[in-house]
């Protein structure tokens, strides 16, 4: 787990990112949240909401602006070059307009992406999620390990280093596993996916005898706890499900905890980076207390939040 301290650049950059509300209303030309000063939580998709979840059960309090780059969606199978420098101009833009509390880069991808190519931004506290390997070699019994994330991830020079540490201590599969991305999207989506295809995969590259042994699997991507209990028949040995999420949750609350204590509900917004597809994760966001309006932050901000908010 890392917590990275970004600075804004000064740089001036030829296409500054844009920022939409569900109705079509531009965040870019909004006033943020007021004095308010949120945790931002930013993914390419929806898998960050499972960061979101440990955040609300630790800082109950807390105003989130939940950002989805969906323009760029999926940041794991993208080069680490072009992600990191695409989250840096996120992060300069979204500093510029709301003065988060907190940013919290709810992707392993991006993350090390970051801290592959050189970003050591400071004065602003940002809390990134990595595949918590010590951990899982830490719980495991049988030291039969599975690592699941994304191309990108497993990849990067960051995690072989950290596998083949591991490796002189377990036997550690690690597997890209960009199509859960995609099947966690659908079920969140309120589809039914189809694992047959992932599940033939794991075969190609799992005897039957080695997947059963695995009692811990590493989820070195924010979108897989949602498929925990697809997972479950796939791996069914399994006793831990190594989720960084609580971790960089706590993180958090021991930064803004106690300044972030509210007697009132909090606002929960969403934005998006492009503004076709954007309707694709209502369903999702709204179950999850996330509303993509401007005129819903301006009722918040005049201190009816949480109004109308439907779940």
């Amino acid at each position: 787990m890392h917590r990275i301290s970004m600075v804004a650049q000064k740089t001036p950059r030829v296409v500054p990112p844009g920022f939409w509300f569900d109705d079509e209303v531009s965040f870019n030309d909004v006033q943020g949240f007021g004095s308010e000063r949120p945790i931002v939580v930013l993914d390419s998709g929806v898998g960050g909401l499972t960061v979101v979840r440990q955040l609300e059960r630790l800082i109950p309090g807390a105003s989130i602006l939940y950002v989805v780059d969906n323009d760029w969606y999926p940041y794991g199978n993208k080069p680490g070059s072009a992600v990191a420098g695409r989250v840096q101009q996120l992060f300069d833009q979204l500093c510029n307009q709301v003065k988060p509390s907190a940013f919290v880069l709810a992707c392993n991808t991006a993350s090390i992406a970051l801290i592959e190519h050189g970003f050591e931004p400071r004065n602003h506290h940002v809390f990134s999620v990595v595949p918590l390997i010590e951990e899982a070699l830490e719980v495991s019994v049988s030291k039969q390990i599975v690592l699941l994330a994304t191309p990108g991830t497993v990849k990067s020079d960051y995690i072989c280093h950290k596998v083949a540490g591991a490796r002189m201590h377990a036997n550690l599969w690690s597997m890209a596993a960009q199509s859960l991305v995609t099947l966690s999207e659908r079920k969140l989506s309120g589809q039914k996916p189809d694992f047959k295809g992932f599940s033939d995969w794991v075969s190609d590259q799992l005897t039957a005898k080695e997947r059963l042994s695995v009692d811990t699997v590493i989820l070195g991507c924010t979108h897989f706890p949602h498929l925990i209990d697809e997972l479950n028949e796939i791996f069914p040995s399994v006793e831990h499900w190594v989720d960084p999420a609580n971790k960089i949750a706590l993180q958090v609350f021991a930064l803004t905890g106690a300044r972030l204590a509210s007697t009132h509900r909090p606002a929960k917004a969403a934005i998006f980076t492009r503004q076709r597809g954007a309707s694709h994760y209502q369903r999702v966001l709204r179950k999850n207390g996330f509303i993509s309006s401007w005129s819903y932050i301006l009722s918040a901000l005049e201190g009816g939040l949480g109004r109308g908010v439907t779940k």
